[in-house]
C-alpha cells in the first residue's frame, strides 16, 4: 500500500516556501465620504452641460452661440458645482450640510422641506454668485463677461430675479435626477478609467481657465474666440 503520510522533508520544504505579501487597497482621496475622482468627473461633465446650456440661453435671446470665453467646451467654474452640491446640501431628500444632517428623523414632510430648502439655496447661491463674480472682474480688471440686458428684475447686469431663478431651476433639476444616478454609475465603472479621465480632462480644463485669467490681467479682456450669429 502507498504510504499516504507526510514526511518532515516534506513539510519542510512547505516551510521554506515563502507566503507572498498580501497588498493592502490603496486608500482614495474622500470628500464626506465620497471619492474626488467622482466628484471631479461630475464637476466636469457638468461645465460641459453648463456650456450647452449658456449657448442655449444664448440661441434663444439673440441667435448666436459663441466660445464662452474658454478654448474648451467647459465653462470652467461649474466643476465646483459638484463638489458645492456634496458638502453644502448632500441630498436632495435628505439635506446635510459639512457632513451633518439638518433633519434627526426622516419623514415625507422633510424629504419636501429639503427639496425647497434645497431649490432656495440654489437660487440664491446662482444671484450671489453672478453678483459678485461679475462685479468683482469689472473693479479689478474692467472686464464684463456677461450681461443681461433683456432681462427684468436685475439687480447690476450681472445679477437678476429671472436668471437666477433659471440656472437655479437647472442646478437643482441635476441634482434631483441625474447627481446621485450618476455617482451610483461612476462608482460601478473601473476606478483606475474615471481617474485617467478626470487627470487629463481636469488638467486641460484648469490651463483653461488659468489662460483666461492671465488674457483678462494681462490684456485687460476677455478673449472670444469665435462666435456664430446663426439669426
Amino acid at each position: 500500500m502507498k504510504d499516504n503520510k507526510i514526511s518532515n522533508d516534506d513539510i519542510m520544504n512547505e516551510e521554506q516556501i515563502p507566503e507572498k505579501p498580501v497588498e493592502k487597497p490603496k486608500k482614495r482621496w474622500t470628500i464626506f465620504g465620497v471619492e474626488f475622482v467622482y466628484l471631479a468627473f461630475i464637476g466636469i461633465c457638468i461645465a460641459f452641460v453648463g456650456w450647452i446650456l449658456e449657448n442655449s440661453v444664448k440661441l434663444v435671446t439673440n441667435g448666436t452661440i459663441d466660445a464662452r470665453y474658454h478654448i474648451l467646451p467647459f465653462i470652467s467654474p461649474y466643476v465646483l458645482v459638484s463638489f458645492a452640491f456634496h458638502i453644502c446640501l448632500g441630498d436632495v431628500d435628505d439635506l446635510t450640510v459639512f457632513g451633518k444632517k439638518i433633519f434627526k428623523k426622516t419623514s415625507w414632510k422633510t424629504k419636501v422641506l429639503s427639496n425647497i430648502l434645497i431649490f432656495v439655496f440654489l437660487c440664491v447661491a446662482v444671484f450671489l454668485g453672478e453678483l459678485i463674480v461679475g462685479n468683482l472682474y469689472e473693479k479689478c480688471f474692467g472686464v464684463t463677461l456677461w450681461y443681461y440686458s433683456s432681462s427684468k428684475f436685475l439687480v447690476t447686469k450681472y445679477a437678476g430675479l429671472v436668471p437666477s431663478l433659471w440656472y437655479g431651476t437647472f442646478a437643482y433639476l441635476i441634482f434631483r435626477f441625474i447627481y446621485n444616478p450618476l455617482l451610483k454609475l461612476l462608482r460601478k465603472a473601473p476606478y483606475k478609467a474615471i481617474k485617467i479621465t478626470v487627470i487629463i480632462l481636469g488638467t486641460l480644463i484648469l490651463a483653461d481657465a488659468t489662460n483666461l485669467l492671465v488674457q483678462i490681467i494681462v490684456f485687460g479682456k476677455a478673449p472670444m474666440l469665435w462666435r456664430v450669429q446663426l439669426w
